[in-house]
């Protein structure tokens, strides 16, 4: 079995939790074209980290609970996040480094950080 994200073509990964506790996610992709959805619904503090490094990367996060976090940093020649929070405390840090960036965020908080970088190559 091969670990993930070890495709050196296309790497697809996507988590779904529900709970009271949820883990924190982390996807780490190095293929050349990298799909990473995330869905994560608790009533405490949930956590994303997704890095992507690829000829093509594309993040898609959905976060509900009481504290939501998302990072997500992306190298390639296109990239694409689209992130939804709802929480009393929304915190989001988006980096983008590449030819074309796309970038889609959307904070339903009480509290609403967000960050976002975005660089040509």
């Amino acid at each position: 079995m091969q670990p993930y994200g070890a495709n050196r073509n296309v790497s697809i990964e996507t988590v779904v939790e529900f709970g009271n506790n949820p883990q924190p996610v982390t996807i780490v992709e190095n293929s050349r074209i990298n799909i990473a959805r995330v869905i994560e619904i608790g009533t405490g503090t949930v956590d994303a980290t997704i890095i992507q490094n690829g000829t093509r990367n594309y993040v898609d996060v959905i976060q509900v609970g009481g504290t939501t976090n998302a990072l997500i940093g992306q190298s390639g020649v296109s990239n694409i996040a689209d992130i939804t929070q709802v929480g009393n405390s929304t915190n989001a840090l988006l980096l983008q480094i590449g030819d074309m960036n796309t970038g889609a965020v959307r904070q339903f908080g009480r509290f609403n950080w967000l960050a976002i970088f975005q660089f040509g190559r």
